[in-house]
């Protein structure tokens, strides 16, 4: 057994991203444990009440979002707060800068964005992947942005660029505190382009990344600037995505 093994297997904790439930060392990439990775793989499959496509094969967008100028919204899974493992999992990346959890969900992410062949094709030399960026409040408490962490994530498992576009602004309101219509009015001050925006994204795609899309307000927010500074595609792309049940 080498050192790095036995640190590994004896003295480092791994946790369950989902239930908590302490992972052999053998499990020690994984993300879940074996019940909570099947109730994400069942999460996955769940229906859009508007396309009839599974959620991880579903672009529909939040109406916010639709007329933004972005081309679609890819998400791996459906988002419920019913202690689902797509919750339980966004929460711990939340509070926890794991770089287990966050490949994990890259990669899921990255699955979803592959197994769409309508796509415009997303090469390092003409692609970035950028991220919605978190509040300064929350980056200040935990110490990160987790919206950034997958971001990065997946530019470790692409070879494309992660970069910053835009940026909080200080003193705004909290979104997930805010009902639609006040996320709708509050959203047009949260947010400011980087100074170089135009020199950063102009004639590229764009991967836009977010955690959990709800109203696509904070999503759109950032589009439109992409949009202005001459972007070329914009896929939209986070892990979950809240949606209503099919009536």
């Amino acid at each position: 057994m080498t050192l790095s093994e036995f640190f590994g297997r004896f003295l480092f904790v791994r946790k369950c991203a989902a239930c908590g439930e302490l992972l052999p060392y053998e499990k020690e990439r994984e993300a879940f444990c074996d019940t909570c990775r099947a109730k994400w793989d069942i999460e996955k499959t769940f229906e859009c009440g508007v396309c009839g496509k599974a959620v991880c094969e579903c672009i529909c967008m939040p109406r916010e979002l639709s007329g933004s100028g972005a081309l679609c919204l890819h998400k791996a899974v459906k988002y419920s707060a019913d202690n689902s493992s797509a919750h339980n999992a966004v929460m711990f990346l939340k509070r926890n800068k794991n770089p287990r959890t966050a490949g994990f969900l890259a990669a899921q992410m990255l699955s979803v964005l592959s197994a769409d062949k309508e796509l415009p094709t997303m090469e390092p030399e003409n692609t970035i992947i950028t991220f919605v960026p978190r509040s300064r409040n929350a980056v200040l408490r935990y110490g990160f942005d987790q919206a950034r962490l997958l971001a990065e994530a997946l530019s470790e498992r692409t070879g494309i660029a992660c970069e910053e576009t835009v940026r909080r602004r200080r003193n705004g309101r909290e979104q997930k505190k805010l009902n639609a219509a006040q996320r709708k009015r509050n959203v047009k001050h949260l947010f400011e382009p980087i100074a170089n925006i135009d020199e950063a994204v102009s004639g590229k795609n764009i991967i836009l990344i977010d955690d959990i899309v709800t109203t696509g307000a904070s999503m759109a927010a950032c589009v439109s600037y992409l949009v202005r500074a001459r972007a070329g595609k914009i896929i939209c792309l986070s892990v979950a995505a809240v949606y209503k049940d099919k009536s």
